[in-house]
């Protein structure tokens, strides 16, 4: 059978990123962000979302990038032990890959820093970097998260 990917794809400053839509609960945008001291530097805060307590994790911050002054979505995942917040700067599309547009992230480029990079997907002119959502927070990042979601 062939290899097909169905991811929501997104900008965080000028690249394209995706995850697989099976692990997208929501997008959302508007949400107040309230800020937890002395969390891990990835994890921006908290938001209240319908009743549930999510954490929301910065990509910029994962990727060392500037703050950006505009708008962020957030993208609602669900991850086994909870629901986590990725924040992006903008949700470009859902998109249809198939096998012959993707490729294994290349082993040169690959180090512990960025396991969470499975794929590149080279379709339409561009190229969307494919992130295994279960491998983008460390250890102590998904500590960090689960204890926010007890504490409020």
């Amino acid at each position: 059978m062939a290899e097909t990917l169905k991811p929501i794809v997104f900008r965080i400053g000028n690249e394209l990123y995706g995850i697989d839509i099976s692990y997208v609960n929501a997008i959302e945008k508007d949400q107040d962000i309230v800020r937890v001291p002395n969390a891990s530097s990835s994890i921006k805060g908290i938001i209240n979302l319908r009743g549930d307590i999510i954490p929301v994790y910065s990509l910029r911050d994962k990727f060392k990038l500037p703050q950006s002054p505009n708008p962020t979505k957030l993208i609602i995942t669900n991850l086994p032990d909870m629901k986590l917040a990725v924040e992006v700067d903008e949700v470009v599309e859902i998109d249809d890959l198939q096998e012959d547009e993707l490729r294994d992230f290349p082993s040169i480029a690959a180090n512990r820093d960025t396991a969470y990079f499975v794929k590149v997907a080279n379709t339409k002119g561009r190229l969307i970097l494919i992130i295994d959502i279960h491998n983008l927070l460390t250890a102590s990042e998904t500590e960090d998260a689960k204890q926010l979601m007890e504490e409020k």
